[in-house]
C-alpha cells in the first residue's frame, strides 16, 4: 500500500512537472509570437532594424520577414533612382542630340544598362512573392512545420504581393517609355546621314525621316 502511494506521488509530481513544462513552452511560444508581431508592426521604409529580437523558429521567421522587407524597399529605391536617372538624361533634348549624336553611344549604353538593372530588380521582387522561392528560402533557413505558414501569413498580412504587383504595373510603363527612347535614338543613329541640327532645331531633307521620327517621339508620351 505504501509502495502504491509512493508510485502515485511520483506520478503526480511527474504530471505537475510535465504540465509545468508544457505551460512554460506555451507561454514562451506566445511571448515569442507577441514579440515577433511587435517587431513586424514596427517595420517601415525608414525603419528596418535587422537585429533579431526573437529566438528559435520565430527568430527564423523574423529574420526572413526582415530580409524580405529590406529587399523590397532596396529594390523600390533602386527603381526610383533609375527613373530619376532617365529623366535627368533628357535623351530627346537638342543638347543631347548635339553632344552625343549622331551615334548616341553614351546615351544608348546608359539606357540599356538601366533597362538591364530594371529587369533584375523586378526579378528580385518577383522572387519575394513566388511560392516556390518562399518555400525554398524557408527550407534553406531551417524553418519547419507550422512556422512556415506563420511566415507566409505575415507576408500576406503586410500585403507584400499587392505591393510588388503595383510596382510591376508602374514599371511596365517605365519599361515601355525606356524602350521608346531607345527606339528613337536607334532610329536616329541608323539614319545619321539624313538629319542635322541647325539653329538648335532638328532638321532633315527627308520627309520620310521626319514623319517616322515624329511618330516615334509621339510614342514616348507615356504617363508614368
Amino acid at each position: 500500500m505504501k509502495k502504491q502511494k509512493t508510485i502515485i506521488a511520483i506520478l503526480v509530481v511527474v504530471a505537475i512537472i510535465v504540465i509545468g513544462v508544457v505551460l512554460f513552452l506555451v507561454y514562451r511560444d506566445i511571448s515569442a509570437k507577441n514579440k515577433l508581431t511587435e517587431e513586424i508592426n514596427s517595420l517601415s521604409e525608414t525603419n528596418i532594424n535587422m537585429e533579431i529580437k526573437t529566438s528559435g523558429q520565430y527568430g527564423i521567421v523574423e529574420k526572413l520577414v526582415k530580409e524580405d522587407f529590406k529587399a523590397y524597399y532596396d529594390s523600390i529605391n533602386a527603381l526610383r533612382e533609375n527613373y530619376d536617372e532617365v529623366a535627368n538624361i533628357k535623351a530627346l533634348n537638342i543638347e543631347n542630340y548635339k553632344n552625343d549624336g549622331p551615334e548616341f553611344n553614351t546615351t544608348l549604353e546608359t539606357l540599356n544598362t538601366i533597362k538591364t538593372e530594371d529587369q533584375n530588380l523586378i526579378a528580385t521582387l518577383n522572387d519575394l512573392i513566388d511560392e516556390t522561392k518562399i518555400d525554398e528560402k524557408a527550407a534553406n533557413n531551417g524553418l519547419k512545420g507550422k512556422y512556415v505558414q506563420e511566415y507566409k501569413d505575415i507576408l500576406a498580412q503586410i500585403k507584400l504581393a499587392d505591393g510588388v504587383n503595383k510596382i510591376k504595373e508602374t514599371d511596365a510603363k517605365f519599361d515601355g517609355y525606356l524602350n521608346s527612347l531607345i527606339d528613337v535614338l536607334t532610329y536616329m543613329k541608323d539614319n545619321k546621314d539624313v538629319w542635322f541640327i541647325e539653329n538648335d532645331t532638328l532638321k532633315s531633307n527627308s520627309q520620310t525621316f521626319i514623319d517616322e521620327y515624329n511618330q516615334k517621339v509621339e510614342q514616348t508620351n507615356i504617363e508614368l
